[in-house]
């Protein structure tokens, strides 16, 4: 990374002046661009004109999408596969354990 290469960005009608890792330039005008607009669809949505509040809703939307896409990979993951597996076997013993005509 050149520390004296800046890449310019605008995002809320502020411009930022940011250094990123060489072939990152496009990359951090996407990002830029993405909360740039959810920024203004929230404030036509919410009439809210203060640009800190505005940003911080933006930074929980964004926040909000990344914990259901990690909770989705999770579900996805061999781990939870297993958890699921045992779980059922639990309940399947739990189930034959009261089962009526068991004595206990």
């Amino acid at each position: 990374m050149n520390p004296d290469k800046r890449t310019e960005i605008s995002i809320g009608g502020q411009v930022f002046k940011l250094r990123c890792a060489e072939g990152e330039e496009d990359k951090l005008r996407e990002a830029a661009a993405l909360v740039d607009a959810k920024i203004a669809e929230l404030g036509r949505a919410t009439g809210i004109v203060d640009s800190l509040r505005l940003a911080l809703l933006a930074a929980f939307h964004f926040a909000y999408e990344q914990a259901g896409r990690e909770e989705k990979n999770f579900q996805k993951s061999s781990e939870y596969k297993k958890l699921q597996k045992r779980l059922k076997q639990l309940v399947e013993q739990i189930d034959s354990g009261l089962s009526p005509g068991k004595s206990r």
